[in-house]
């Protein structure tokens, strides 16, 4: 019987190793706190620390939990890896190599804002910030990605289910890569309790501007070229993107903290607050 015990003690030990860092939320039930979203930020998440320090005082092996240091005034590069969990992978981005952050493909699929019916746009998780620390202090984040070898290849692929809705509506002659827009999103550390933002769009996605010239005139023996320049929203670690990471420029601010919760949030939201809906 205690041979049996003992094994069974075993297999939860093993069991438990194999699941994300996830902690209960047990300070905000109690606090019954609510993000900006209006959702109420309860039960189990994966839990973040940005922390800016100056580079001398960093301690680096003597931090524990899922830490990432940043520089306290400046910019720090944290690269994004593509993983099953989220994990702290490189914990020091004041060094010239900067951070390293684990975290899943973010699950939905990449389209175009303006003509977004038909395709998968909420996410398998959702991503929560609030700032901490002295007041009166702030720090921006801006995701970063250049767009792979595939992204450029995919302008002649018309056939591309991404591209669908721009063919059924235009009668296009050419689809080019525009600029790439940044989206950052900025905390203030203000005086008394700080709510969380829902930065699920501003974090797990980049984008882009597609041009697309097309012909305006129904006659097909005549044709009118226009030209029109649309959005595209791109989940970080698809394969049009590639070298992914979040741009931290810091103002001052002691702690960012950033909340991962396994519930959805749709990207249309963000498209609607930063018109990139409408045509």
């Amino acid at each position: 019987m205690k041979k049996l015990f003992v094994l069974l003690m075993i297999a939860v030990f093993f069991a438990a190793c194999e699941k994300p860092d996830l902690v209960p939320n047990n300070d905000d039930v109690n606090l019954k706190s609510t993000a900006d979203d209006g959702v109420k930020l309860v039960g189990e998440h994966f839990n973040l620390n940005l922390i800016g320090v100056k580079d001398k005082t960093m301690k680096d092996d003597l931090a524990a939990g899922n830490v990432i240091f940043v520089d306290l005034e400046g910019t720090t590069e944290i690269g994004l890896v593509e993983g099953e969990d989220f994990a702290v992978l490189d914990k020091n981005g004041t060094d010239e190599d900067g951070a390293l952050f684990q975290l899943p493909d973010p699950g939905f699929e990449p389209y175009v804002t303006e003509l977004p019916y038909g395709y998968d746009t909420e996410t398998d998780y959702s991503v929560y910030a609030r700032p901490l620390g002295k007041p009166m202090t702030g720090a921006t984040i801006t995701t970063m990605a250049e767009l792979s070898d595939y992204g450029w290849e995919i302008l002649d692929k018309h056939g591309e289910r991404i591209w669908e809705n721009i063919m059924d509506n235009y009668d296009v002659i050419s689809l080019v890569w525009g600029e790439f827009i940044p989206n950052p999103i900025t905390f203030e550390r203000l005086k008394g309790k700080q709510t969380f933002q829902n930065v699920t769009a501003e974090l797990l996605s980049v984008v882009y501007e597609i041009v697309i010239t097309y012909d305006s005139d129904p006659d097909p023996d005549v044709v009118v070229e226009e030209e029109i320049t649309l959005h595209v929203r791109i989940p970080i670690f698809n394969e049009i993107l590639k070298d992914e990471y979040w741009k931290y420029d810091n103002d001052g601010l002691k702690l960012l903290q950033l909340r991962f919760y396994p519930w959805g949030t749709d990207m249309t939201q963000e498209d609607l607050e930063d018109g990139w809906d409408s045509l």
